[in-house]
Parts: C-alpha cells; structure tokens; sequence
C-alpha cells in the first residue's frame, strides 16, 4: 500500500477555483521536495521539465499551474486531514505494532516565522527510533505549549508496549500517568523545572556514592565512542527507587532513578556532564542507557536530515497552511526515503531519485527494485 492510495484530503477550494486536480498537485509538489525544490517557484519549474514523467502516474490535464496557483492550492488543503492520511499510512507501513521506543520532540520551522508578524510554525514529533519512522506529529502555538499537545498526541495513540522518551520538559506526573493508564512505560529527563525531584534524586545518588558503592557497581553500563578526533564515554548508573525517594513516588508507575555521566574531548578539550531521568523500567542500565541514546535519533535522523538535506528552515513559506502542509509532506518524504531498501543516506537517495526517473518512483510508490 503506497502513500497515495491513502489521501483523503480535505479541499477548501471552491468549485470555481478547480481548474487543476487536487491529487495531481499533491503528487507534484512531493516528488519536486524529494527532487530538491525548497519553494513554489522550483516546484513549477520541475513540473514544467517532468511533465512526461509526471503523466505517467497522474492525468495533469491542465498542465502545470504557475507557482502562484501551486501554492494557493497546497494552502487549500485542510492540514490535519493530510496529518490523518499520514497516519493511516504509516501504520501501514510499520513493521512492528509493539515494543519499540517512541521518541517525543519539538521543532521549530524557523523559515515560517519571517517576513510575517507571528511566531514560526512549531511541531511536536512522535518518531519510532528503531526504524526511524516519524508515526505522528501536530502543531504546537508556542514552545510552552508543548506539554498538552504532547499529552493529546498520547491520548490519542497506542502506546501499549512502548517506552515513550522526552526532554525534561515532559517529567510531568499528568504525562507518566497518561503513559502507564496506556500500558506504556517512560524514561523522562530531570531538570530544573521539577527542582524538588532534582534536588531529591541528586542527593540520594550521593548518599549510595557515599554508603552503599557497591549497589552502584551492581548496575551500571558505560561505553565509549569516537570518530573525528572527538571521544566520548557514558556511564549509566540505575537505582531502584526506595521508601528514602518521596518525589519520584509522585510519578505513576516510577520504578528507578537514573544518573548519566559523560564526558567528551574533542582535540584535546574536555566536557563533562551529569544529567538525571526518571523511568517506569524495572530492567538493567545497558537497556535504559541504549534507550537513552536513542532518544536523541530524533534530533540526529529525523531534525538534521530535513534542516541540511530537505532545507526544511531555509524555506520562506510561510503561509500557514501551506507551511504546515509542506512540513507534513516532508515528513512522508523522510519516512519514504528511509524505507527504500537502497544502503544509501537519504541525502543520496533524494539526488539519486533527483535524476533517476525510475527510482523516484520507487521512492513515491513504495518499491525496491534498484541495486547498486
């Protein structure tokens, strides 16, 4: 099942304004920002120079549209329901339904907030680390906004299973109590904002320090790391949570406290960093520390790759609804690339499908027939 059979979009055009068909305009505009066009402009001159290509899958009776009618037409689409036809599809496409890690994160579309009075279009991301799938994302009003959004995105999925992870902003106990009432498990980052908690789960990681060594020792995983010149070591230390912890009994299902030491010399220089998380786990520090690494795929497979390779913050469309439909379109595009069956980085993948016809449309349709 191909991304388009799932499309069903909801057009605020009138009928009057219906010169060309919605689905063909969709099509085009996604296979031009997997070919590397960044604004409405490029859009048109793809589709003016693919236009063969083009009719092979879809009508195009009208031609091209200029890129005035290409952006009026993308801006007529309802975005949540481009976000539904999403989400349908990439259940679809998931390869497993149960105990994977999802990972929670914002991200701001910098490129939307200029040359317009309001705030640049935020979104909160559900990303699937292991297959570095994006399975859901919705619009934030400012970074504030963040915890309920993230929140509704709980409620409305199923987590059964999976182990949520989320910045610091998000140990919230309203959160851990929507992911346990879901059968999911967490591991949230402490920081300032719950000062009490941090402050508790500090000083009873120097108490053991200090009286119990040993406990430390029994569950701790560290690893290092480099390339580049740049060396880094972690070391995950798991603490079973005990009557002498009050705050962390505030967190429904909250099973250990966690402390991260890392330390980093990039030519010479050298970083340290302690930082601590709380979690519904009742398992060794090697898997909570392979979790908490994989938290930050989202910022490293799914952030960087559509700011360097997609130029998501360089675009300057900033239209609502036309820049929320781009980032939804992006995303598809991401998860496509990624699916593709080519040993390549999705840089790769979008020049190759930039010049060869045939696997761009392996890309758009879900096949995997090219070999190098």
């Amino acid at each position: 099942m191909h991304f388009f059979d799932n499309l069903e979009l909801l057009d605020k055009r009138k009928d009057i304004n219906k010169e060309y068909e919605l689905e063909d305009i969709v099509f085009l505009t996604m296979a031009a920002l997997l070919s590397g066009a960044t604004g409405w402009k490029a859009i048109e001159i793809f589709g003016r120079a693919q236009i063969d290509w083009l009719r092979r899958y879809q009508a195009f009776s009208n031609g091209i549209p200029t890129r005035h009618s290409i952006g009026r037409i993308i801006r007529g689409i309802e975005p949540k329901s481009f976000v539904n036809s999403f989400i349908r599809w990439v259940n679809q496409v998931r390869s497993s339904q149960g105990n994977q890690q999802i990972a929670f994160d914002g991200k701001v579309l910098t490129g939307s907030g200029k040359r317009t009075d309001k705030h640049a279009l935020q979104l909160m991301t559900a990303m699937l680390v292991e297959e570095g799938l994006v399975i859901y994302q919705k619009e934030t009003d400012c970074k504030t906004n963040e915890i309920p959004v993230m929140q509704s995105m709980l409620e409305s999925m199923n987590i059964k299973g999976h182990v949520i992870t989320a910045d610091a902003m998000h140990c919230q106990t309203k959160t851990a109590e929507i992911i346990r009432k879901k059968e999911g498990d967490y591991i949230l980052q402490i920081k300032g904002n719950q000062s009490k908690l941090l402050e508790e789960v500090k000083a009873y990681f120097h108490k053991i320090k200090r009286d119990e060594p040993t406990l430390l020792e029994a569950n701790c995983y560290q690893e290092t790391d480099g390339e580049h010149g740049r060396i880094s070591e972690r070391c995950y230390r798991v603490l079973p949570i005990t009557s002498w912890l009050k705050e962390p009994q505030r967190f429904n299902g909250s099973q250990a406290v966690i402390e991260v030491y890392r330390k980093t010399q990039v030519k010479g220089k050298q970083q340290q960093e302690l930082s601590y998380y709380l979690t519904s786990l009742n398992t060794k520090a090697k898997n909570i520390g392979e979790k908490i690494r994989g938290h930050w795929a989202i910022e490293n497979s799914q952030h960087w790759v559509l700011d360097v390779t997609f130029k998501e913050d360089e675009c300057k469309i900033y239209a609502e609804d036309g820049a929320k439909n781009l980032a939804s379109m992006r995303r598809v595009l991401l998860n496509m690339a990624k699916q593709h069956g080519l040993k390549d980085s999705v840089a790769g993948k979008m020049q190759r499908a930039s010049w060869d016809l045939d696997f761009r449309a392996e890309i758009l349709f879900g096949q995997n027939v090219t070999k190098v």
